[in-house]
Formats: C-alpha cells, structure tokens, sequence
C-alpha cells in the first residue's frame, strides 16, 4: 500500500494527470459517517489496519465540490513498530478517492497541500 501512496505523490510532482487547477477552500462540519469513512480509507494504507491511530483531523470543502482531509496518523509496521505520528493528505470527489499520501516520506509533501488548504486556496490536479 505504501507504493500506491508513493506513486501518487511521484504522479503529482510530476503533473502527469494532465496539468493543475487552483480551488478554493473552506473548512468543512465533521460529519460522523464521513469520518469514520475517511479514517478507514487511511488505515487501509497501513501494515496494520486496525492499529492507525489519528490526531488534528480536519476536513475541508473544496469550490469544485471536493474534500480534503489533513491530519497525523500514527501507523504500526508489520513487526508492531509505531511510525509516530506523519502528516497525511488525502483527496475525494464523489466518493472516490483521487489522492492519498500517508508515508512518512510524503510527510513534507502532506503537510504542504493540507496548510495550502488551511490558507483558502489548494492546487489540484485536474483528472
């Protein structure tokens, strides 16, 4: 699962989905189902599903209907080593997810989309 996140950080660096487009962004209501939702679709790019452990998750609406949701995660490995707590960014549209970044070498890359997002404005690829 981390080699699905890594290419998806690889694929936005490089803009091989076809290029970006600027969105705005606002904070958006936690909704219960959407959370637990969202959580799920993290841990599963985890060793350990069932141990994924969150903190700072936040959620916000996208102009372009959107959502994104930031955080930390707290994964286990295999061999039951807690990785800490890493940024995370992850994008939907229309219940689908379209980007996912949860590695600790993402991190750097997470924590820049998610405070972009905070800021109001968020680049995202057009596909």
């Amino acid at each position: 699962m981390y080699k699905v996140a890594l290419f998806l950080v690889i694929a936005a660096a490089t803009g091989c989905s076809g290029g970006t487009t600027k969105v705005s962004t606002k904070s958006a209501a936690l909704e219960p189902g959407e959370v637990f939702w969202a959580k799920n679709q993290l841990a599963v790019q985890t060793a350990m599903p069932g141990a994924a452990q969150f903190q700072k998750f936040e959620i916000m609406a996208l102009s372009n209907g959107d959502r994104v949701y930031c955080g930390e995660m707290n994964a286990v490995s295999r061999s039951g080593i807690s990785e800490g707590f890493v940024p995370f960014y992850m994008r939907r549209s229309n219940g689908t997810v379209k980007a996912v970044n949860t590695s600790p070498d993402s991190a750097e890359f997470s924590a820049k989309k998610c405070a972009d997002a905070r800021g109001g404005a968020l680049r995202i690829n057009k596909v």
